[in-house]
């Protein structure tokens, strides 16, 4: 028996693109790692490749959530983009505990929100 979302979106195919996102994610994160390592990259050039870790994720999982929506795939895009960033705040507030910075976190739900829901339309 599948369970539809509104838009005809299984809940599974949330769960599939979660899993893509977040491999994609710590494959990126390996390879920034990798880098930081060789080359000695300072804070701002990190701070930008982050963001393009999570925009490319996000947008990766919304491509997936696009192409199985089939109407309104930037709005799929989009939600999926807001609920990655929950899950990232989740697991950021677990780790660092309650001394997030605020400035930052919007920088990320802005760049989540929009990779998710440009996905979502390339799709």
């Amino acid at each position: 028996m599948d369970k539809k979302l509104t838009g005809g979106v299984q809940a599974v195919h949330f769960v599939k693109a979660f899993v893509l996102s977040a491999l994609l994610t710590v494959v990126l994160l390996l390879f920034c790692a990798f880098l930081l390592l060789k080359m000695g990259l300072n804070d701002k050039v990190l701070a930008v490749l982050l963001a393009g870790v999570d925009a490319l994720a996000v947008f990766t999982g919304g491509l997936y959530l696009g192409k199985k929506a089939g109407k309104q795939k930037f709005l799929w895009g989009l939600i999926f983009g807001i609920l990655y960033f929950l899950v990232y705040l989740i697991l950021a507030f677990l780790i660092s505990g309650p001394e997030l910075a605020a400035g930052s976190m919007l920088k990320s739900l802005a760049v989540m929100a929009a990779g998710g829901m440009i996905g979502g339309m390339v799709s």
